[in-house]
């Protein structure tokens, strides 16, 4: 079981859940940062209007692709109430093991 993951750690495949879904390519301890994104975050004065429902917002600054035709593999993260991942401040970390195989999934009403 791996404590670190890298832009190989994750694949986008059909989700029983919902459409698309992140996926583990190998096993992930708990505790381990998932980096499943690579944009950084933008200022709100930046961000054109008709792009602002595809981002997140915290009040200063807004989440958004860089690359709307190239979007980090984060933002196919499906919604679960018993997810095995949790987010703080925009960082992503895997809150119990994770099989390899196995979806990474969130809980949006977290976010």
């Amino acid at each position: 079981m791996e404590n670190k993951t890298t832009e190989f750690s994750f694949v986008l495949n059909v989700s029983k859940i919902n459409g698309v879904g992140v996926f583990a390519t190998h096993a992930i301890s708990k505790g381990t940062k998932l980096n499943l994104f690579w944009e950084r975050g933008r200022s709100l004065k930046i961000v054109p209007k008709a792009f602002l429902k595809y981002c997140i917002e915290d009040g200063k600054q807004y989440a958004c692709a860089t690359n709307f035709g190239r979007m980090s593999v984060g933002w196919y993260l499906n919604h679960s109430k018993t997810p095995n991942a949790f987010h703080k401040n925009y960082l992503y970390f895997a809150n119990r093991n994770i099989k390899v195989g196995e979806e990474i999934l969130i809980d949006y009403d977290t976010l």
